[in-house]
């Protein structure tokens, strides 16, 4: 079989990108496009998500009408829901994970019981919409994720993606604890799976030529792992993207309440991870309040400094479980600059890093190669030393950024027969880049600044309470 190219989307928590790959994972095209944001809720028009696949489809358009596109494949964030009717309308803004309103529903599940995923995704979304929106809720024929919305205007099939049956995206059970209707929730298509294909409408709609596969993804933090081929035991990736973490692959499960443990989509393997939900979104802020941003006024050599961050601007998932955490910037005086407070949050976010680290070899895994790190941020050099020199561990970049869409191509790839499986496509197709090592001088002084980190987080969680 002659293969042409795959079209690989990724609707990502600020930005959207489309690209289209090589079976050999070169990017042959790509364009994306940044949402507007609103820091009060958490919410996305289908607008948004249509206006931007029409946008970043026209940015490729050239390259896409001289070669052929064999398969399609999307990922996204998550966790985001749409309620949409039986005409397939939207009937409500995509919530998502990062909204306010969904924190008091996060927590009367988290009183009930201690399945950690369960209660940090879509189930407290759709008692938001039961309780303070129940005309909706009752009108709502399927609840349908980011990316699996997207493919419902592709394709017509209103399924749910999923990288695995490990990680439950809702079960009869769950959904009956929560008293809410089964029916409104689409069956689960697993990765690799073939969700349909581009019906005659969406080729008028946004140019795609009708009868091309879609193929389920999953999550963007499942297609980020193929894409940095950290698909084997000790293998890690880092997510550094709106939201970002530390991902382990292992070859036993881990029981810690501190961490996020399920099933890989690599038979025998376990994922471990530790996230921190507002990653890139605690760097945006800073950006916004000092007026600086993006790396670079940051110091380029190591300076003390004055101040520790605690980045849980809008409540915490690992190792906190508290959706009702807060940020905290210790060490203010009037000495302190607009950059100090800029220095402060990346340090931050590379100790939430460590942290999560400690706790996954605390339960005896082990990190054997370096860490692979993707997402917008990936971009920054000084910032991925710095990530380095704090964790005392490795860190490597690959041939892109967006690890997401390179995982997406081999996905597609081995549903459509290219490799046998994903391993092996994910060990010919991903290639290490740039490797850094982390400086022993400049490890040890942040390692005392990481255990008042640690100090200041222990003291001040109790205190995070609803108002």
């Amino acid at each position: 079989m002659n293969h042409g190219s795959f079209l690989c989307i990724d609707a990502g928590t600020s930005r959207f990108k489309a690209a289209l790959l090589s079976i050999d994972g070169e990017i042959v095209a790509k364009s994306d496009k940044t949402y507007a944001q609103n820091a009060k809720v958490h919410e996305y028009t289908t607008e948004d998500f249509t206006g931007a696949l029409t946008d970043v489809l026209h940015g490729i358009k050239d390259i896409q009408h001289r070669t052929h596109i064999d398969g399609i494949g999307i990922t996204g964030h998550g966790p985001t829901l749409i309620p949409i009717d039986r005409y397939g309308r939207s009937l409500f803004p995509a919530v998502g994970y990062l909204d306010d309103r969904v924190k008091k529903y996060i927590q009367r599940l988290s009183d009930k019981k201690s399945d950690k995923i369960a209660t940090t995704m879509y189930i407290p979304i759709v008692l938001f919409f039961r309780e303070e929106h129940p005309i909706i809720y009752k009108n709502t024929y399927k609840f349908l994720q980011s990316f699996d919305f997207i493919a419902y205007r592709l394709t017509g099939n209103p399924f749910a993606s999923s990288s695995t049956s490990g990680i439950t995206l809702w079960n009869e059970q769950s959904l009956a604890r929560a008293g809410l209707d089964i029916q409104k929730f689409p069956e689960v298509r697993y990765m690799g799976a073939k969700i349909g294909e581009i019906t005659a409408n969406a080729e008028k709609e946004f140019g795609i030529p009708a009868h091309i596969p879609v193929f389920a993804v999953g999550a963007d933090f499942a297609a980020g792992l193929i894409g940095t081929n950290a698909l084997d035991t000790g293998r890690s990736c880092e997510r550094a993207g709106s939201s970002g973490g530390i991902n382990l692959c292992w070859d036993a499960p881990v029981s810690d309440s501190r961490l996020l443990c399920y099933g890989h989509f690599i038979k025998n393997r376990y994922n471990i991870a530790g996230i921190t939900s507002t990653y890139g979104k605690a760097l945006e802020w800073a950006g916004s309040i000092t007026g600086i941003g993006g790396g670079k006024h940051v110091p380029k050599r190591y300076k003390p400094p004055s101040l520790l961050f605690l980045p849980y601007l809008k409540g915490e998932r690992t190792p906190l479980w508290n959706p009702f955490a807060e940020g905290v910037l210790m060490g203010l005086d009037e000495k302190s600059s607009q950059r100090d407070i800029l220095q402060a949050v990346y340090m931050g976010l590379a100790f939430s890093i460590r942290d999560a680290i400690e706790i996954i070899e605390e339960n005896g895994c082990t990190f054997q190669h370096p860490v692979v790190t993707t997402g917008g941020l990936a971009a920054n050099d000084w910032f991925t030393q710095l990530k380095s020199d704090i964790t005392g561990k490795e860190f490597a970049v690959t041939q892109t950024y967006d690890a997401e869409l390179l995982g997406t191509s081999i996905v597609i790839a081995k549903a459509l027969g290219v490799y046998p499986d994903i391993g092996e496509a994910a060990a010919k197709i991903v290639r290490i880049q740039k490797v850094f090592k982390p400086q022993k001088k400049l490890h040890n002084a942040y390692t005392h600044l990481f255990r008042l980190y640690k100090g200041l987080q222990g003291k001040i969680a109790g205190h995070f309470t609803p108002y």
